[in-house]
């Protein structure tokens, strides 16, 4: 009976990675299709020269260490003697976790360390919550931003751009709105079975801190709204292609918060291909700048773990 009960989870774990993989083919093998048949505009990658990847690369390097100083900050309302460096590699150690594991693998590397330094689930949750709230929040202003700038210079954008930017809008709004009202839904009845839920209403941040956090991350959202407007303009070098192309960008940053497959592989380059293509861009384009600011992005956050791991070892030499 114990090992049937025991071989329940195990299988519906081993469907569930079957289907992922399964997700991640087809979508791997939809860019494939797509490359096949516009390969005069796949020639288009050699306009991406050496210089372009190495100043994406270094934005990139600065995007992360904002990312990482917008999570540290309240996090070290819990854990005071977290160091940056310290939480860099281990976000980074989780990155590539996220990349096997879909939907919670990062996080789950990322708790696993904290708790076994201290820190508490509920405190945990907390600080990820308020930071991804603030972040969705910082989002919505540059794509809001970008969307009015593009309308003064070129027109009127799509009507399904007008109507995605309303969507980023609102749901960012609405996070922000529950996570502000929180503490009190935690008093209805229906919410008090969820013990760790109910926890986070003990839990506030002062108002200069929550001012930090939005900055950081508006200026990571910035920082990335750039990288986007030079690997487009590169590749199309069309008048509004920097401003458009940083809108893409802003447009489907909500979509990098939640984790379908391993790395949201396939499915970050699908929603930015089909939301350039409704601004400006044809797919393969929309394909090959997801795929180069993964890259990019990639080396970046590693070349920060590389650093980080060497000053955490030269810190512990000298202690």
């Amino acid at each position: 009976m114990l090992d049937q009960q025991s071989s329940g989870p195990t299988h519906h774990w081993a469907v569930r990675q079957w289907l992922t993989a399964a997700v991640v083919v087809a979508l791997l093998a939809a860019v494939a299709i797509q490359a096949s048949r516009a390969r005069s505009e796949l020639a288009n990658i050699q306009r991406l020269s050496l210089g372009m990847l190495v100043s994406t690369c270094v934005l990139q390097f600065v995007s992360q260490m904002l990312l990482n100083e917008a999570l540290l900050l309240p996090l070290r309302t819990c854990m005071k003697a977290l160091g940056f460096w310290e939480l860099y590699v281990v976000r980074t150690g989780g990155l590539f976790v996220g990349g096997l594991v879909p939907v919670a693998g990062g996080l789950a590397v990322r708790l696993a360390y904290l708790r076994s330094r201290g820190l508490t689930y509920v405190d945990f949750m907390w600080a990820t919550l308020f930071s991804n709230v603030l972040a969705l929040g910082a989002a919505a202003v540059v794509a809001v931003g970008a969307t009015g700038v593009l309308w003064m210079m070129a027109g009127p954008p799509p009507a399904p751009v007008l109507g995605v930017t309303a969507a980023v809008l609102a749901i960012s709004l609405a996070a922000v709105a529950v996570f502000e009202f929180l503490p009190r839904m935690t008093r209805l009845s229906a919410l008090r079975k969820w013990p760790w839920l109910s926890g986070l209403s003990s839990l506030t941040a002062s108002r200069l801190m929550a001012i930090r956090v939005s900055g950081l991350s508006l200026a990571r959202h910035v920082v990335n709204f750039v990288t986007f407007g030079l690997l487009y303009q590169s590749l199309s070098r069309g008048p509004h292609d920097f401003l458009t192309g940083g809108l893409v960008y802003a447009l489907t940053s909500p979509v990098r918060m939640v984790v379908l497959t391993p790395g949201n592989l396939g499915v970050t380059e699908w929603f930015v291909a089909l939301v350039g293509k409704v601004l400006a861009f044809n797919l393969i384009t929309g394909l090959i700048v997801a795929f180069a600011y993964r890259g990019v992005a990639l080396v970046a956050q590693g070349l920060g773990a590389l650093f980080g791991s060497a000053w955490l070892a030269l810190g512990s030499r000298r202690s």
